[in-house]
């Protein structure tokens, strides 16, 4: 019994001495975990070794997007790690979250062989519920360095910005200092890799392109400067109304038409373009002689100048429309016919005229407040017929 009892104490310390050995080892590996500088140190280490499998299991992936290893891999080849020799952690800061939990923001900056520094990055590490053996605290690197952040995309004002098939949220516009004819989206995060972007603007031809996060903040205002057909349609439309309203107070010598259809940017040279052509139609001013009958505007022709993001308060898009076309004004005057009436007076009656011919009109035309105005107008006066 004495040696059975001698055994078995030397099995249950050597039993202790084991357990005892594998606690140290088990120490000895989680320290590098315990501090979220030294936890950093050995995640990038992993990275920049190429060992992603191994880095990638050091994640943190309880916040935010959660990533594949395949989606992991692309990220770290998109961020070049692996591309540099060492790290120097340039500042470390604490900070606790809202319910209670432990962060450490890193600032480092990753160094050339001559220990020149050719790239800076943010890492976040996240304290773990779970420590080392109850004793040492886990710090995980949590996964948003892998996204890119904040990236600026601008596109023009009134348009609607969609990536991957989603629509860009409105809280993501940028309303500090923004331009007023632009649209800034700053999206939160994006995965690694090309997106999808589509571009769609009530106005202007749509945009369908790929992005690369990587290439940094893009603009793609100037991509967008050919007008759709529908807003073609409607800048014509309404450069007939402006001809036939400036005809018609030629004749008439009445205003109203031309305040329907002209803003307060040009309804003054609208009017002194229609007093100038009434004097041609009536070279004695007897204006108030005629009777309107008809205008007609045909077989014209429209060239628009590609579309300018203005950078009016009002945020207009404008375009310069070229306008030639065919016209025939018609007007009842009062001809008198060589007789004499009973009063003494002489005898006149009532005859079409018709004013005909050809003429190119330039306008400016704005699109704000979802619709297109007319902020200047340019018009030879053309020729009375003979």
């Amino acid at each position: 019994m004495k040696v059975f009892r001698r055994i078995l104490i030397k099995i249950i310390l050597l039993a202790l001495v084991i357990a005892a050995a594998g606690c140290a080892a088990c120490l000895v590996h989680g320290y590098p975990m315990s501090q979220p500088e030294s936890a950093l140190k050995e995640y990038l280490s992993l990275v920049m070794a190429g060992d992603t499998e191994t880095a990638y299991e050091r994640l943190d992936q309880s916040e935010g997007t959660e990533l594949s290893l395949d989606v992991y891999e692309l990220a770290m080849l998109e961020k070049k790690y692996a591309l540099y020799e060492s790290i120097q952690i340039e500042e470390v800061s604490s900070r606790a979250g809202t319910d209670g939990e432990s962060y450490a923001d890193c600032h480092v900056e990753f160094l050339d062989e001559d220990g020149v520094a050719w790239l800076e990055d943010d890492f976040t590490l996240k304290k773990q519920e779970e420590s080392v053996l109850g004793l040492m605290d886990q710090w995980k690197v949590l996964s948003d360095h892998c996204l890119i952040t904040n990236l600026q995309v601008t596109v023009p004002a009134g348009s609607t910005l969609y990536l991957d098939g989603e629509e860009a949220e409105a809280s993501w516009i940028v309303t500090e200092e923004a331009e007023s004819s632009k649209t800034t989206y700053e999206i939160p995060s994006l995965l690694p890799g090309e997106a999808a972007v589509a571009v769609r603007n009530p106005i202007l031809q749509s945009l369908d392109t790929r992005l690369d996060p990587s290439d940094g903040d893009v603009d793609y205002s100037d991509q967008m400067a050919t007008l759709k057909e529908s807003a073609e349609s409607a800048c014509e439309e309404l450069a007939v109304a402006a001809l036939k309203a400036i005809y018609v107070a030629a004749v008439t010598g009445e205003t109203d038409e031309l305040e329907t259809v002209f803003g307060e940017e040009c309804l003054s040279d609208a009017e002194t373009i229609a007093s100038e052509q009434g004097l041609e139609f009536y070279q004695e001013d007897e204006v108030t002689h005629a009777e309107f009958e008809s205008v007609g505007i045909y077989d014209y022709d429209a060239v628009f100048s590609n579309a300018e993001l203005t950078n009016d308060e009002n945020g207009a898009i404008s375009t310069i429309l070229t306008f030639s076309y065919h016209y025939n004004v018609q007007n009842g005057e009062r001809v008198e016919t060589g007789e004499i009436w009973a009063d003494g007076e002489n005898a006149w009656e009532w005859q079409t005229v018709s004013h005909t011919g050809e003429a190119t009109a330039q306008f400016t035309m704005s699109y704000y407040e979802e619709e297109w105005h007319i902020t200047s107008v340019t018009l030879p006066v053309i020729p009375a017929s003979e």
